[in-house]
């Protein structure tokens, strides 16, 4: 499961939002009444008891993989457990459940201000909501998700995602002759995984990426500053900020980090070759004044 939380002002607005889209079911609630009017009167006067706070509303979504839809009671568990494993036992709630975006997931509005008057604390509310949710996979034998801070690769869109689902499914059914293919941010990450050795240069590991059919581009500001990277293949361009994390990181920076060798006298012909599109349309002497990215104190680097 993929939880995301988020934090508001305004009730009405939400609980239209989530009870009134076509197909939306209500699974649980402590609230009285049937209507969407009922339940957001009902989390606005929380307000009352503690007027200091500025964002009472809290947005939990949690979104399923394509082939998983707990049934209603299962869903009322892990809506209750979610709840109480982020604080929310004395808050009012309602969860409803969505279906559309080729996906099952589940809605959470609640109120973060309990009974009591104590406003549920947001403390790294976005890591805890993901242990949770990994104690829930475990419970109901859900598909496990690695954590966030666990992830060094950029995982695919859930567009993407989708793609390479239909595909399959098609190529499971004799539709396809051949299986999904990977997306184009995998294919980019693994060609660099490939190509990058500690010790090489900058150019060299450019032309390595171009040979296994990935493009890379780079950013210069106004004053030949190079702010950044990015790679394309098959037509779809990705910024390095983009591709991996940690000592997975694909911008200048963690390429520096990963041995990639700036040697602006060696490369700084190379270096001009790989300047996107929209900088060589500047005047022809920005090409001759790159100025290296990794010599400059930290304040002056404009790396993405």
């Amino acid at each position: 499961m993929i939880g995301k939380i988020k934090k508001g002002k305004n009730f009405a607005g939400l609980t239209k939002y989530i009870l009134e889209k076509e197909g939306a079911e209500l699974i649980c609630t402590n609230l009285a009444g049937e209507t969407p009017q009922d339940f957001y009167r009902q989390l606005t006067a929380t307000q009352q008891l503690n007027p200091r706070v500025r964002s009472p509303v809290s947005h939990i979504s949690i979104s399923f993989p394509f082939n998983e839809k707990p049934i209603d009671e299962e869903l009322e568990e892990i809506a209750e457990e979610t709840l109480k494993g982020m604080g929310f036992e004395k808050n009012l709630y309602f969860a409803a459940s969505h279906n559309d975006c080729n996906h099952f997931h589940l809605h959470i509005a609640a109120s973060r201000i309990n009974i009591d008057g104590e406003c549920v604390s947001d403390w790294y509310d976005k890591r805890r909501l993901e242990k949770v949710l990994r104690n829930l996979e475990s419970r109901f034998n859900l598909t496990s998700v690695p954590n966030s801070w666990e992830v060094d690769r950029t995982a695919p869109s859930t567009g993407q995602k989708r793609r390479m689902f239909r595909e399959n499914q098609e190529f499971e059914l004799g539709l396809r002759s051949e299986p999904a293919g990977k997306s184009a941010v995998e294919k980019i990450q693994d060609v660099i995984e490939d190509a990058i050795q500690p010790g090489m240069r900058f150019a060299q590991f450019v032309e390595r990426l171009k040979v296994n059919g990935v493009e890379a581009s780079l950013k210069l500001s106004s004053e030949g500053m190079v702010q950044g990277i990015s790679y394309s293949t098959d037509g779809v361009a990705f910024a390095g900020s983009k591709l991996g994390r940690n000592s997975f990181a694909c911008t200048l920076k963690g390429l520096a980090m990963r041995g990639i060798k700036f040697d602006l006298e060696h490369d700084e012909n190379a270096l001009t070759r790989y300047i996107s599109e929209d900088d060589k349309e500047q005047d022809e002497p920005l090409k001759t004044k790159i100025k290296h990215p990794m010599r400059y104190p930290k304040s002056q680097i404009e790396l993405d």
